[in-house]
């Protein structure tokens, strides 16, 4: 939906500049399922936050049931929600957007707060409180071996360090990539009411598209390239996934290679 009518329009007519409804039913499926992806990254956050932790009540919530119900609710509430901003959407000077004031203002304060502002807030906040509860459970790791205390200790560490570099290096990408548009949005409100030329509308249509389309479907891919160049247990279980279905499509068995700290899984001849 996002994608497709971009490369359509390299060198066709973009439709949805050209048909109303073409404008409004792209904006709301693909805003809607950004917002369902950001939410979906807090809601995993929290899960990790409830997995680990320590209180019986706050780890009941890490259940499938639940994450389940949490998932197809946070759906149908995006897909309801973001049907006036696509309403309110039309088509004016080959540009399909919001220009009416009082709307504008009002999806400016809604995208500051709810894509902006909140997501990368709580992933920090809930990745923090995993850290601080992963901590306080290394604290409590008691190995009877010397060599097993210092083997167990490194590996919670590790994994502390990896979780923590990856999320932030994610929310410090996400906030980036957000920022352009959060900008544009204040400006577009702030300049709404001023006669602008042609050539001033054209480059502001531009900015729209580098800030609203490309660099928001670039964040899209990035969490992928984050994980994998900042995690080397990812890239270990990326390995592992990739061997697994190798050998499932080319029929092989798994070998698994094991020694006292490291276990590799390759495929058997």
């Amino acid at each position: 939906v996002g994608i497709i009518p971009i490369i359509y329009s390299l060198d066709h007519p973009d439709i949805s500049t050209q048909i109303l409804l073409a404008c409004k039913l792209q904006f709301y499926i693909r805003h809607a399922f950004f917002q369902m992806m950001r939410t979906y990254k807090v809601l995993a956050c929290i899960d990790r936050y409830a997995l680990c932790s320590t209180n019986v009540h706050i780890r009941s919530f890490s259940q499938r049931k639940i994450s389940i119900i949490l998932i197809i609710a946070s759906g149908i509430f995006w897909l309801l929600v973001v049907i006036f901003f696509g309403v309110v959407r039309t088509i004016k000077n080959n540009s399909c957007n919001i220009f009416d004031s009082v709307d504008l203002m009002i999806y400016t304060i809604y995208y500051l707060i709810f894509a902006g502002l909140l997501p990368p807030t709580l992933i920090i906040i809930f990745t923090m409180l995993v850290f601080k509860t992963l901590k306080q459970l290394r604290s409590r790791v008691k190995p009877t071996a010397e060599n097993g205390e210092r083997n167990t200790t490194t590996v919670l560490r590790k994994r502390d360090r990896d979780l923590i570099k990856m999320v932030f290096i994610e929310v410090m990408f996400y906030t980036i990539s957000t920022l352009p548009f959060s900008v544009y949005l204040v400006y577009s409100l702030i300049t709404s009411n001023i006669s602008k030329s042609k050539e001033r509308q054209q480059v502001e249509s531009f900015v729209n598209y580098l800030t609203q389309s490309f660099i928001m479907y670039f964040n899209t891919a990035l969490p992928f390239y984050i994980y994998f160049f900042t995690s080397p247990s990812f890239r270990k279980q990326l390995k592992r996934v990739i061997i697994k279905y190798y050998c499932f499509i080319m029929g092989k068995d798994m070998r698994l290679e094991q020694d006292d700290t490291t276990r590799t899984i390759t495929a058997k001849n």
